[in-house]
């Protein structure tokens, strides 16, 4: 009879050095196309509003912060560094696959989402279905999205006085900011 830890061990699959070297490769230079499409879309927004940070300030700090250890991740990807060992976590399953792109494709609609429905609507959304998408059950997957939602816009609007899209929410919004 064979122990339960030796089908599991079987099943499970491995990299091989190339297709490591391979998915940080692609990785790496998907994660530097994301960071400069980041900073080239946030072109579009002022980077002060007065004497205060504008609607650019965060995405170029992020893009220029993701653009570097992006950079850093491809040069060292591309020198071999990163090897398969024991401690090495193994390839993504099918599931995992689906979830991942899922998650991108949600976020990537969020983006779209954000001028037409308001940062909260389109947050509230986003995090609800990203939960859902972690495994989350559903009753805790709404209060996280309104709960994220709510307090992010509030300490972003009045602390830090940066101005965010109210979108569909903007009449009801009218009174706090």
């Amino acid at each position: 009879m064979v122990a339960l830890e030796d089908v599991t061990a079987e099943s499970e699959s491995t990299w091989s050095p190339t297709g490591f070297r391979i998915a940080n490769i692609v990785g790496a230079a998907l994660a530097v196309a994301l960071a400069a499409a980041l900073l080239i879309a946030s072109q579009e927004y002022a980077f002060r509003v007065r004497s205060l940070p504008g609607p650019a300030f965060f995405p170029v700090i992020i893009g220029v912060a993701m653009l570097g250890l992006s950079i850093a991740w491809l040069v060292l990807a591309l020198l071999g560094r990163y090897r398969v060992d024991a401690d090495t976590e193994p390839p993504p399953d099918r599931s995992a696959m689906v979830r991942a792109v899922a998650s991108l494709g949600v976020v990537t609609a969020s983006a779209f989402a954000m001028q037409p429905l308001g940062y909260p609507l389109t947050v509230a959304i986003a995090v609800a279905i990203l939960t859902l998408l972690a495994r989350g059950r559903l009753r805790a997957a709404i209060p996280t999205g309104l709960g994220f939602a709510v307090v992010s816009f509030l300490l972003v609007t009045t602390v830090l006085g940066v101005q965010l899209p109210t979108g569909v929410l903007r009449p009801l919004l009218v009174g706090l900011l």
